[in-house]
């Protein structure tokens, strides 16, 4: 059994995510946490919303565990979470707490066929849409910090990575958790990052027509 926290986005495995924790049923879910050292499972809502009434979620989310806690004088709190490993909701409880309960089954994380060639095509793709970011907002520090991270990573940890710095919306991230393997996660991010760079690229064009940017090689 897993304590549930619905929310508008979705968190991968080894990414960090902040939240500002207000409503009474999560402040004690994250009090019940901290005072256990528990995780609990962060899973994108479905239907409903945040606030209010209890949400639906998607089937598949991920373990969330607190790494930092600031709290507010008026029981409000700030917490940072990071993603630790996916489960599927096989049911939901939600009427034993304020909160949703689920119970959840934890999914194993293969590689995958094909997985080093996938790495390669993503990473080419990571590439590529890095420049164009570069070119249209001057901005180097991406580039660095992140070719850096993935340096000695692993398949599956460069799937999630590359997941969670993609700047889309969140029913397409959904999809890229909710994906078998590391080497279906790699394809379908190579596939999204040659798209995002088209964006830029075009962007690009009429940021030069205006005069305001270099040419992108």
């Amino acid at each position: 059994m897993l304590p549930l926290f619905p929310l508008g986005t979705v968190l991968f495995p080894g990414s960090f995510l902040p939240l500002h924790v207000f409503e009474p049923r999560y402040r004690l879910l994250i009090r019940r946490c901290i005072e256990g050292a528990g995780p609990f499972g962060i899973v994108l809502i479905r239907s409903g919303s945040e606030a209010g009434m209890l949400a639906e979620p998607h089937g598949i989310g991920t373990v969330a565990r607190i790494v930092a806690v600031s709290p507010l004088p008026d029981g409000r709190s700030y917490v940072v979470t990071r993603g630790e490993r996916r489960f599927a909701l096989d049911g939901v409880v939600s009427d034993a707490e304020p909160y949703l309960i689920g119970r959840v089954r934890y999914l194993d994380e293969p590689e995958g066929e094909g997985a080093a060639a996938r790495v390669a095509e993503a990473l080419d793709a990571l590439g590529a849409y890095l420049l164009a970011v570069l070119a249209v907002t001057e901005d180097e520090r991406a580039d660095r910090a992140l070719t850096e991270e993935l340096k000695d990573a692993t398949p599956v940890e460069i799937a999630y990575r590359i997941a969670g710095s993609l700047a889309v919306d969140a029913a397409e991230r959904q999809a890229l958790l909710e994906l078998g393997s590391a080497a279906d996660r790699l394809g379908e991010e190579a596939r999204i990052l040659r798209r995002e760079t088209d964006v830029l690229r075009d962007l690009l064009v009429r940021q030069r027509a205006r005069g305001e940017r270099q040419d992108l090689n």
